[in-house]
């Protein structure tokens, strides 16, 4: 089994998100405009709430910042465009020194990106064969997005009201005003503008007045005048004033009772190695030479494995991190599934408080990049299941690639057919006989534990 080395660490996670709102969509429509909504997607007649890769994700970076205290790669603004906005964007660009560069990877696209480049661009474009390339790294941590085992009866919904005994006389004006207008004015309101420059188009004096009772919190002198007002346009119009500015504000909030299934895969050949191959530009030429003057980086263009790819250099370079780097590689990857065993984060987590650590985590190391331990679980009334004859399955049919131990890690008191599982501990599935007999070994732990006990055979 040891035989060949692991090139990727592939696994996959359940959580348990009862009343659980962790990625929200906004506001809903039609009936539900008032409603705020977490993100779904339709599975026939059903809609599936899920959590984005992007937004779980962002929780794994965080929660391993916290965890290493190793430095982060914090995104900045580099651009403007002419009205003034940010169009542009980059982190640190640097794998070398921030770890979360080389896990999650980064991109900075250039103005112009793939035509020739002249003596006037800017100095921080890369430029590859006199065309301006783009700045960016592929994460080697592939994830799926977090989908519920459930399709349908995990709705919930939280109905509430914010009770007031405040409100500001400044905003009230305005708002009897805006009603005034409604009623009065003669032409569509460009609501663009704001409510005292709109009153002063209908009537300039008028305006003043109205305005000085507002500065000076006078309600009743300003409905008064406001009323009068409205009068003399048309005897029989009302403005319907406000009655009661502390009325209690309502909210609603659906939010879902489910299991949420991920998948994921570190290409953990690719930590600590920086392609500059062709329109790939990983590492910009300015910072390698830096960091091959530190010693922190070496060039493996013409070694093994990698002068098949860049063609023994004619189509670019490769770097590698250097040994004396911190941390390495192997704690890089051990760092990232430790932090993924203690997840944390969410959406609405005051209102919706939910351990978002993983209940079970499944994972193996593997010398091909497919995320094989998918669609493992099904949602059962008495707890989830794991479907205990898939995996068995999933392990005969990539026993010749699976290089490791598969680290079943569970918490008790979760899967239904928990005991099932433990009794797996130390089992071994095996394919094929005689010299062509290939056997996959199980070990049953905890969800913490499988991520610590992975680090033990990479290489």
């Amino acid at each position: 089994m040891n035989e060949k080395k692991i090139t990727h660490v592939t696994g996959t996670f359940l959580i348990q998100a009862d009343a659980a709102f962790l990625n929200g969509a906004g506001l809903g429509e039609g009936e539900d405009r008032n409603v705020t909504i977490p993100k779904t997607f339709r599975d026939g007649k059903n809609e599936v709430p899920y959590v984005s890769a992007q937004a779980w994700k962002r929780w794994l970076r965080n929660t391993l910042a916290e965890e290493t205290k190793w430095l982060t790669s914090e995104s900045k603004a580099i651009g403007w465009n002419p009205k003034g906005n940010v169009n542009k964007i980059a982190a640190e660009l640097n794998p070398v020194d921030f770890t979360e560069d080389d896990i999650f990877g980064y991109m900075r696209a250039e103005a112009g990106q793939g035509r020739r480049t002249t003596g006037e661009e800017e100095e921080f474009e890369e430029e590859v064969g006199g065309r301006t390339k783009s700045v960016m790294r592929a994460s080697p941590f592939m994830a799926s997005i977090l989908v519920s085992l459930r399709s349908a009866g995990w709705r919930g919904q939280d109905e509430g009201f914010v009770h007031l005994t405040k409100y500001d006389p400044q905003a009230l004006a305005e708002a009897e005003v805006e009603r005034f207008l409604s009623v009065v004015a003669e032409k569509k309101q460009d609501k663009k503008k704001s409510v005292w420059e709109r009153l002063k188009e209908f009537d300039n004096d008028f305006a003043s007045k109205v305005k000085l009772h507002a500065d000076k919190s006078e309600l009743d002198d300003l409905r008064n005048l406001l009323s009068a007002k409205a009068k003399e346009k048309d005897k029989e119009v009302n403005v319907n004033f406000i009655e009661n500015p502390c009325s209690p504000l309502p909210y609603t909030t659906r939010f879902y009772n489910t299991h949420l299934q991920g998948i994921f895969s570190l290409n953990y050949s690719r930590l600590g190695v920086y392609w500059n191959l062709g329109d790939r530009i990983e590492l910009e030429e300015t910072k390698a030479k830096k960091l091959l003057q530190e010693g922190k980086v070496t060039e493996v263009t013409n070694e093994e494995p990698y002068k098949t790819l860049s063609d023994n250099g004619k189509i670019g370079k490769i770097y590698k991190i250097a040994e004396k780097v911190k941390p390495t590689p192997k704690d890089r990857a051990s760092a990232l599934l430790k932090a993924l065993a203690v997840l944390r984060g969410g959406a609405k987590q005051a209102q919706f408080g939910t351990d978002v650590s993983p209940k079970v985590l499944i994972l193996a190391g593997l010398t091909c990049g497919n995320p094989i331990f998918n669609h493992l679980f099904k949602d059962d009334q008495e707890g989830p299941i794991l479907k205990i004859e898939t995996l068995k399955e999933i392990i005969r049919d990539y026993a010749d690639r699976i290089v490791t131990p598969v680290l079943l890690g569970i918490r008790s008191g979760y899967l239904k057919n928990e005991s099932e599982i433990k009794a797996l501990n130390e089992t071994r599935v095996s394919i094929g006989e005689g010299e062509n007999k290939r056997e996959v070994e199980i070990l049953v732990t905890t969800p913490v534990e499988a991520a610590q006990n992975i680090k033990q055979y990479l290489p």
